[in-house]
């Protein structure tokens, strides 16, 4: 048997632990939730939420597992080996694993022989227990129950993070010990003496292209994907402990051979002497992605930083500093298209595609001040009867050489912050059509479905034009618009989105959670917000067509969740009868996608809406018993208490 080591920053993460205050505390139903949800989820016998003290492990809550005391010895604990990592620590079988097969706790009660734990990382950065799932047999977790995983040990730390916070807030006028033990344990992360200015790392570059003897060296440029929206909605102060806290976060994960700049803003490059393999370059890249793409807590805001990593690798081939730095920040760009926080080495290739991405850039840029790109709309059907209820309206580009899909033009709009501007042309050009849609369907109940991005949402001259355009484009008889606001924007709780949303409701639009699951959506925000309507992402819908339990039971979880709190329930992505019979007896109200209809133009949907023979036959299956498959799904799934009570929708 293997024990786990002691941390080198024990001491510090021993104080952020106790500074919770829950340790020898009571159960709380809370957390019991959680660890049910775990093994549901997991598809395991036990869910554990286990706390490491200094020589045990404590639960805080442990479902599944008769123990007759909530705590183990330290050094016979899995989770002692969970805290040593930032990624989760999955076994699928112990006894292949020579670091646990004599372990007590496999060869005895409770006999663990799949573990999988997810580490517990606070908001100062320490990581103080794991959200564990453990079963008695081998077992194999799916990369979505490994996400969903994920974003339940980030709930379980969001509610130690209340108590520590209500903890805080009681003793706040008589200083107290928790307030102490915080405050030291804080003391460890605050330092910044290792961070270095840009003139300061663009002089070291040019000492070291000056020198006689070259070294090499690889440059990473890290770019910080929500600095934006943070300093727009949240203030300059907020923005800068938020680029304070990602520089602790990246100093803390590089080699202390490196040097770490506050390059830009948004951006901190690190330079990282005597690397010159892309493997070696791609671990660092890798371990900072780990210890920086977590949630910030700043306050009651929860931040993503998320970053997109542009790495260069001068094996004597560069001339200069400016050559490296221009090479990093087209590498970095590179990075940026895609959706969730990724790594891009710069090679010939990427130089090229660059260049194309460069022209198409002023292109975009010129379609959009000539309001060249036009609403497509895509039908929304009710999932029983297969029949239209709305239009989504999605932008497409008509290029002189045929029309540009939005997964070519849309990454680069972001990059030029003017996706608010083509929103804005897509919603004027849909709301004015609607007259005509509704020509073929007079008093018909429909609905008009509009993407707003963030660009638009965090900018207050925009939402200004966009409540005027509703104004001034009122919809027929029968209409009602709705827009679709992608997951993250909801960490907003400021009082000016506050406003902006409630603005919106007086003037009966509906409001709709775009590509549901994505994103970070706080439990809380879900239930105070006046949401409607809620999309489940396509990537869950695919994965219907596989036959895997892990991703059925996923969803139906979220089903109940969204079931729970009374909101409507739209799959995207719907292209076969095997999902649409699915999601049909599984509680979805309404889906989208090809088995229904592409995209068309307005005068294409015209034609939809006049041609019955457009639309799907309904499914072969009696309204009764898709009602009973439906009672009889959601009575089986697991039921979410700390949710709250269900709410009706408006």
């Amino acid at each position: 048997m293997q024990p786990p080591r002691i941390p080198d920053d024990e001491e510090a993460r021993l104080l952020e632990l106790r500074s919770y205050g829950v340790l020898d505390t009571e159960q709380d139903p809370r957390f019991d939730d959680i660890s049910e949800l775990t093994r549901y989820v997991a598809g395991t016998e036990i869910g554990i939420v286990s706390l490491v003290d200094s020589n045990r492990q404590w639960f805080k809550s442990c479902v599944g597992a008769p123990l007759s005391q909530r705590q183990t010895p330290r050094d016979i604990s899995f989770c002692g080996h969970t805290i040593l990592q930032r990624q989760p620590l999955i076994i699928n079988d112990t006894h292949e694993d020579d670091r646990f097969a004599d372990n007590p706790l496999v060869v005895g009660v409770p006999h663990v022989r799949f573990y999988a734990g997810f580490p517990l990382i606070s908001a100062n950065g320490f990581t103080v227990g794991s959200l564990c799932a453990i079963s008695r047999q081998p077992h194999h977790l799916s990369d979505q129950q490994i996400k969903a995983l994920g974003r339940l040990a980030l709930l379980t730390l969001q509610q130690l993070e209340y108590l520590r916070n209500s903890a805080l807030l009681a003793a706040s006028h008589h200083g107290t010990e928790v307030e102490r033990l915080r405050s030291l344990a804080s003391e460890r992360l605050t330092s910044l003496e290792r961070l270095i200015s840009r003139d300061q790392l663009v002089q070291m570059l040019d000492l070291m292209f000056g020198m006689e003897l070259a070294s090499p060296f690889s440059l990473f440029r890290c770019y910080f994907r929500d600095y934006e929206r943070v300093n727009s909605t949240l203030g300059g102060v907020v923005a800068e402990e938020y680029m304070n806290e990602a520089a602790r976060r990246v100093l803390a994960a590089v080699p202390r051979v490196a040097s770490v700049a506050r390059f830009a803003d948004a951006e901190l490059v690190v330079l990282l002497p005597f690397t010159v393999e892309e493997r070696d370059a791609q671990k660092v890249a890798d371990r900072i992605l780990a210890f920086v793409n977590h949630i910030y807590r700043c306050g009651n805001q929860a931040l993503s930083m998320a970053l997109s990593i542009g790495v260069a690798i001068h094996s004597l081939n560069y001339e200069n500093s400016e050559a490296i730095l221009a090479d990093t920040s087209m590498a970095v760009r590179m990075a940026r298209r895609s959706s969730a926080s990724s790594v891009r080495f710069i090679d010939a290739e990427s130089r090229v595609a660059a260049r194309e991405s460069y022209r198409l850039e002023s292109e975009i840029r010129e379609a959009v001040a000539a309001k060249e790109m036009e609403p497509f709309l895509q039908p929304i059907v009710d999932l029983t009867t297969g029949e239209p209820v709305g239009f989504e309206a999605l932008a497409r580009w008509h290029r002189h050489d045929g029309v540009v899909m939005p997964d070519t033009f849309i990454p680069l709009a972001m990059e030029c912050g003017i996706t608010g501007d083509l929103d804005l042309i897509i919603i004027e050009k849909a709301l004015a059509a609607l007259p005509l849609l509704a020509l073929p369907v007079p008093q018909r109940q429909m609905l008009i479905s509009l993407n707003l991005s963030g660009i638009l949402l965090e900018d207050e001259e925009m939402r200004r034009r966009l409540l005027a355009l509703i104004d001034e484009n009122p919809c027929p008889p029968g209409w009602q618009v709705q827009v679709e606001l992608v997951e993250d924007i909801f960490q907003d709780s400021t009082r000016a989105f506050s406003i902006f949303l409630d603005a919106l409701v007086s003037r009966k639009v509906r409001i709709a959670i775009d590509d549901f699951g994505t994103g970070y959506s706080s439990l809380a925000r879900l239930i105070s917000l006046p949401i409607q309507a809620v999309k489940v992402d396509r990537a869950f819908v695919i994965k219907l067509d596989e036959g895997e339990d892990s991703s059925r039971t996923f969803l139906r979880t979220i089903f109940t969740m969204l079931a729970d709190l009374g909101l409507e329930i739209t799959a995207e992505g719907v292209e076969t009868l095997k999902q649409r019979e699915w999601l049909l007896a599984n509680g979805a109200d309404k889906a989208q996608g090809y088995l229904f209809a592409q995209p068309m133009p307005l005068s294409d949907a015209i034609a939809y809406l006049q041609n019955l023979d457009y639309r799907p036959r309904a499914l072969s299956v009696e309204p009764g018993r898709i009602q009973a498959l439906r009672r009889r799904r959601l009575r089986a799934a697991f039921r979410m208490p700390f949710l709250g009570g269900r709410r009706s929708s408006d």
